[in-house]
C-alpha cells in the first residue's frame, strides 16, 4: 500500500474535496502505538459501513503480512465487511476532511496505532457517536 504520513495532503485518488491522509502505514515508518477508546473502534467500524473509494484488489497488512480480514458490522452482527479495499472518509465539527484506508481498523486494534487526535474526532464525530 502507498504510504502517507499522517495529516499530509491526500492524493490518492483525484477528489473535488481537499482531504488529510491519516493511516497509509508502512514497514519502513515507524508510526504513533497507544490506546484508543472503544467508542472509536465502534465509530470507525460503523464508517467502513459506508465506505469511498472501492477498488477491485485488496492490501495485505504489511506489518504481520496477513491478508484483508472480514470485520464484524456493529448494527448486524451475522453480517461482515472486508478492509484492504477501500477508504473511510470522516469530517471534523470544523470541517476537515480526513481519508484512512479501511485497514486502520485492522492498525488500531491489531498494531495499536493511535491516530492524531483531529482524526479521533472527526470519526466520532462523522459517525455520531458520543464519548
Amino acid at each position: 500500500m502507498t504510504y502517507y504520513p499522517d495529516l499530509s495532503p491526500y492524493e490518492y485518488f483525484e477528489s473535488d474535496e481537499k482531504m488529510l491522509n491519516v493511516g497509509w502505514l508502512d514497514a519502513d515508518h515507524d508510526f504513533p502505538r497507544g490506546p484508543v477508546a472503544p467508542e472509536f473502534v465502534d465509530a470507525l467500524l460503523r464508517l467502513n459501513e459506508d465506505v469511498q473509494n472501492q477498488t477491485r484488489g485488496f492490501h495485505w497488512c504489511v506489518f504481520c503480512k496477513g491478508a484483508f480480514e472480514d470485520v464484524p458490522k456493529p448494527h448486524r452482527p451475522s453480517a461482515v465487511t472486508s478492509m484492504g479495499s477501500a477508504e473511510i472518509h470522516a469530517v471534523g465539527a470544523d470541517g476537515v476532511r480526513y481519508s484512512a484506508p479501511t485497514l486502520v481498523i485492522h492498525y488500531v486494534i491489531e498494531h495499536e496505532y493511535q491516530p492524531p487526535e483531529a482524526f479521533v474526532a472527526a470519526v466520532l464525530h462523522t459517525a455520531d457517536v458520543k464519548m
